[in-house]
């Protein structure tokens, strides 16, 4: 009978960590619920894609030889890898991590514990990882000319841009077979946008237009104003977006490119932008003046 009706084993809590370029560590604290001591005989952990356990990262070997007593809290510990499709690690179909105990009793009797880990913050970030392997992404440091202004004037704003990874992107993390890296877009005209749209400002200025992307330039300054609209600290600013357009062939000083000319489909483009803490408006303020008729005794 174990205490309070619950497993003979129960984890505690788990928690994992990225290190190096494709490694996570991942530890699990499981609480022995059994008044009657055991051995624990073996044991592993089960990890859905993309993680999977190295072939030497049971860390734990040689360490629970001796009996277990009621209350005593394991830690167990594994240093797992990124892994691509089919059967590496020997994973396949798990559903969730789970992590397979096998008790031994003095009679020699083995009894299987089926404990699910909850690793799901760690996956979260893994899938995040993966989007945006397959975009290309962008730098974005917008600056301001003054740290306040008044509602209704226009303030001058810049986005200095790095487009370094545009140029000479890294290849995917976890790129398959059946999937082809990220090519440079050197040489391909760059749609940006920026927008004023959900923040409390309005935009003027020259606020679309191309950048020509090259091996020699990879960074480049957009200037706007913006104008603020409501008074107080502002913190939401306009939003740089950028869109890779088709390159066209023969495409000459005069003529113009749109979206949909052709052209292979390329992934997206992410924006990192990096924005001021704050902006203070100050409110628009008016003077008035009132006109008195002259009394004749001031002549």
């Amino acid at each position: 009978v174990t205490t309070l009706d619950r497993p003979a084993l129960t984890v505690v809590d788990a928690d994992s960590f990225a290190f190096g370029e494709d490694h996570v560590m991942v530890s699990v604290r499981v609480q022995c619920n059994s008044p009657v001591p055991f051995y624990i005989k073996e044991w592993h952990l089960d990890l859905p894609r993309p993680l999977a356990v190295e072939d030497d990262g049971d860390l734990n070997r040689d360490m629970y030889r001796h009996a277990i007593p009621e209350g005593e809290v394991l830690l167990f510990g594994f240093r797992c890898t990124r892994v691509d499709g089919g059967d590496a690690g020997g994973n396949d179909g798990h559903e969730r991590p789970i992590l397979r105990v096998v008790l031994q009793d003095d009679f020699g009797k083995t009894f299987l514990q089926v404990l699910p880990v909850d690793l799901g913050s760690m996956y979260k970030k893994l899938r995040k990882e993966d989007a945006y392997s397959e975009m290309y992404q962008a730098v974005a440091d917008l600056t301001c000319s003054a740290a306040e202004g008044t509602v209704g004037h226009p303030v001058p704003f810049s986005y200095r841009l790095d487009l370094r990874s545009l140029v000479t992107p890294r290849a995917r993390k976890r790129a398959t077979s059946d999937s082809e890296s990220l090519t440079s877009l050197a040489g391909r005209p760059i749609l940006y946008t920026i927008s004023s749209e959900g923040s409390d400002w309005i935009v003027s200025g020259k606020v679309q237009g191309l950048v020509e992307l090259s091996e020699k330039t990879v960074s480049t300054t957009l200037e706007f104003r913006a104008i603020p609209t409501k008074s107080g600290i502002l913190r939401r600013f306009p939003e740089l977006y950028l869109e890779d357009l088709p390159a066209a062939s023969g495409r000459g000083p005069g003529r113009a490119v749109k979206v949909g000319d052709g052209g292979a489909r390329q992934p997206p483009i992410t924006v990192q932008c990096r924005n001021p803490e704050g902006f203070r408006s100050l409110a628009y303020t008016t003077s008035l003046s009132l006109a008195v008729p002259a009394t004749l005794e001031e002549f």
